[in-house]
């Protein structure tokens, strides 16, 4: 064989290992984070709450799937704040008891909720023949397709365990995917599906938010508010109206904010913490960056106390067109994450 085709033929083989080593990855589910949750859910999500459930695991030495597990996950899931903003933190058991799957056994799981519903998205390991089987016994009727959704129904579900949240009242099984998606509306749970499977337009069509979620890094948990639903949903208008009047002198006291474009928090598994701001130019990001930064380390209107009661500011910097605050928490438990992740938030204002 002539030299230059031997060489073509060569290149072209380690085209198709690295190939392969990466859709390996992908079907392991090796890319367990923000980045891959805002690829399956619709893109009418306004806010998504993310748990790495691995990586949660991990780092609270969880293991197994026993009553001990359960205990252990309940407990230092709570101290940590790390199981905050799941959906399903409060029914592991009677999930693995009767689903066949639960945090204990997952990748990851992101509950998405938008205004036309929400839905729950987890990544699920090995074969999942075993959901269905579960789903077949508890009395969930079977779809014409494989891909189809599953109805159960509110009674079905309420009469199974009272801890099981209503998201699971209808189902799809999506075995290429390795994903299991849910909503407590057939018709949601079909257009989730559709997003899951790769058939219909995600969170991660949204430029802004695939910007917002890269600048996230790896976090254990997190909630992403997309667009600029932030400005709504943790809104001072929330407070009454003498704490309102009082965040608005800050407000002008720290200078000049303007609206964002999309925001995140997101606790690491170590318990870092960390806010990313996302403005429609990098210009926008500097000129927010100070007054970001000292409404973050104020008075917390609204809430009680202020943020540095709990919270050590430890940097704040723009990172292209985001403003990146970060803390450290002051106690080993607490709950910086689910404590901030509702209204109404100063240093969130629009």
């Amino acid at each position: 064989m002539p030299v230059r085709r031997r060489i073509l033929v060569a290149a072209a083989v380690a085209v198709l290992l690295v190939a392969g080593v990466l859709a390996v990855r992908i079907l392991r589910g090796d890319r367990t984070d923000l980045r891959a949750a805002v690829d399956v859910v619709p893109r009418s999500t306004l806010r998504l709450s993310f748990t790495d459930w691995a990586g949660v695991r991990d780092a609270l030495g969880v293991h197994g799937t026993g009553a001990a597990a359960v205990d252990r996950l309940a407990k230092r899931g709570y101290d940590s704040d790390l199981t905050g903003v799941s959906s399903i933190d409060e029914s592991v058991a009677a999930l693995q008891k009767y689903f066949g799957f639960s945090p204990l056994t997952i990748d990851w799981e992101a509950y998405a909720q938008s205004r036309a519903g929400s839905a729950m998205v987890v990544r699920v390991p090995g074969d999942l023949d075993r959901v269905r089987d579960h789903l077949e016994d508890l009395g969930f009727t079977k779809p014409a397709k494989n891909d189809g959704v599953w109805a159960g129904g509110v009674d079905l579900v309420a009469g199974i365990d009272p801890t099981i949240t209503p998201e699971l009242q209808y189902v799809a099984v999506l075995e290429d995917q390795h994903l299991v998606v849910s909503s407590d509306t057939a018709d949601f749970a079909a257009t989730a599906a559709r997003a899951a499977a790769g058939k219909g337009p995600t969170l991660g069509d949204v430029g802004s938010v695939r910007d917002l979620a890269g600048k996230t890094g790896e976090p254990a948990a997190a909630t992403l508010w997309a667009r600029d639903f932030v400005c709504d949903d943790l809104a001072m208008s929330q407070a009454d109206p003498d704490t309102q009047q009082q965040a608005e002198t800050a407000i002008a006291r720290a200078g000049k904010i303007t609206p964002m474009t999309g925001m995140a928090m997101a606790l690491s598994a170590h318990r870092a913490f960390s806010v990313v701001q996302l403005f429609e130019s990098a210009g926008q990001a500097k000129e927010n960056l100070r007054a970001r930064a000292a409404l973050a380390a104020g008075e917390a209107f609204g809430r009680g106390g202020s943020f540095g009661d709990t919270l050590r500011l430890v940097s704040s910097r723009t990172h292209g067109d985001a403003v990146v605050l970060r803390w450290t928490p002051t106690e080993k438990t607490g709950y910086p994450l689910s404590g901030l992740s509702t209204g109404p938030v100063v240093f969130a204002s629009c």
